[in-house]
């Protein structure tokens, strides 16, 4: 099948220059991107953007879209407390993870973005998230995160590292390249003040012979990372890197508390970072350190984390705040600025989650996932100056269509795939059933 999209506008490589587009897609794929209009032939599917602005579809590199019924419930809490509170809480049922993840994927659609990196956190019942990811169109890289010690006063994990490997690959084989390959799976130990070197070394092992990449948290939290220190006499990273948990196929999450040796030894094993800022502020993390990690090289992709800790799936929000945090925090005002921020939210994180040459650019051999801007606006208004607005300006309220495969989920602000509306209402009944802030330990 064949799908036209005509009259747009767009950022065009090397230099930004906005300039007309129109595409060709054949079976979800890009076939050709033309400044010129692209004749359509008897039964293709056109869509007229009108001249609004056409963008790669945004890739969030690191997400719990189950915590949409978290929002709200752990505000003003530090870290650490953040951490206990959540385990001690009254873990969510089938239903309530099948919606929770769905309301997730709602969001993040209606707000520009195509592909999830998805970390499950759901317990045993990951496979029903990932069901909801699957049905509501989303790309993503899925992981379910393993645990096989306890952390703090957390409750104990209730499988050991063989456990927790075999499980993950269960799942593996159950979903990797599903949904006509829209959904893929990494391997996750959570992070390593919950992990063994046992389960670290085990889950490169697992990558390897599977042939897909790693997910795990990094150096998050102020007193998980000393603690980590004092237990194997060694930074975080140090000790991932021993056990072989760094490399280009790698994605560290957070990555707050590092030494200047943790900063080399990413750069120099080609590691990716995934930052996620509205988290590390709101919760107390620490200021990411972006901007030293920038100049060594890294490659850095932005996620918008669970709304429980971030409260958004917005990645425009994001991507504001990442220029924004690494301008303050290195006191120089070029840092950051907004073709970097865009390139983290598209192409950056494809390479991070392991999808470099599938997502994240508009060009032939790309998967046709897409991302349609209101243009022109008040606050997005002038094509010389357009990336700077999308970037500090605008919000995923301004999104105006989304495509994934070619197909569009949204056309106009209407989804055309789901009934947004039942699902909501749905979704609020189980949350004021559940009573889910009257937990806790």
């Amino acid at each position: 099948m064949r799908t036209i999209i005509k009259n747009g506008v767009t950022f065009h490589r090397p230099t930004w220059e906005v300039g007309p587009v129109n595409l060709k897609i054949r079976d979800g794929v890009i076939e050709q991107v033309s400044r010129n209009e692209i004749k359509s032939d008897p039964g293709d599917q056109v869509f007229d953007l009108q001249g609004r602005l056409l963008v790669p579809g945004f890739v969030d590199s690191h997400t719990h879209l189950a915590q949409s019924f978290g929002r709200g419930i752990y505000d003003n809490l530090h870290l650490t407390e953040w951490l206990e509170k959540r385990s001690w809480d009254r873990p969510l049922n089938e239903k309530e993870v099948y919606a929770a993840g769905l309301l997730g994927a709602i969001e993040a659609l209606q707000t520009g973005t195509t592909t999830v990196a998805e970390m499950t956190t759901v317990g045993d019942l990951s496979e029903v998230l990932i069901q909801a990811i699957a049905d509501s169109g989303l790309r993503a890289v899925v992981c379910t995160p393993m645990v096989d010690y306890q952390e703090g006063s957390k409750r104990p994990p209730h499988r050991n590292a063989n456990q927790a490997l075999a499980e993950a690959e269960r799942i593996f084989k159950n979903w990797h390249g599903t949904m006509d390959g829209r959904i893929t799976m990494r391997i996750s130990p959570v992070g390593l003040p919950a992990c063994t070197e046992e389960l670290m070394r085990g889950s490169r092992a697992l990558a390897d012979q599977l042939g897909v990449g790693l997910h795990t948290h990094c150096s998050e939290g102020e007193t998980e990372t000393a603690n980590a220190l004092e237990r194997f006499g060694q930074t975080e990273v140090e000790v991932i890197a021993r056990c072989g948990v760094v490399g280009p196929d790698t994605q560290l999450v957070h990555c707050i508390w590092l030494t200047e040796g943790d900063r080399k030894l990413i750069a120099e094993t080609g590691s990716h970072v995934v930052t996620c800022p509205s988290t590390n502020t709101k919760i107390t993390d620490g200021m990411p350190p972006m901007p030293p990690l920038y100049k060594l090289g890294v490659n850095i992709a932005i996620g918008c984390d669970g709304a429980a800790s971030s409260g958004t799936y917005d990645m425009l929000q994001e991507a504001r705040m990442v220029s924004l945090l690494g301008k303050i925090s290195s006191n120089e005002a070029d840092m950051f600025p907004a073709e970097e921020v865009f390139q983290m939210m598209t192409e950056n994180g494809a390479r991070a989650i392991g999808l470099q040459g599938v997502v994240g650019l508009i060009e032939p051999g790309y998967r046709a996932d897409l991302t349609v801007i209101d243009y022109p606006q008040a606050h997005l208004i002038d094509e010389k100056r357009l990336m700077s607005n999308l970037v500090f300006n605008a919000t995923g309220k301004d999104v105006d269509s989304v495509f994934v495969d070619g197909k569009p989920l949204i056309w106009r602000g209407e989804f055309t795939h789901l009934d947004v509306e039942a699902i909501t209402a749905h979704a609020l009944e189980l949350m004021r059933k559940a009573d889910l802030k009257g937990g806790g330990r």
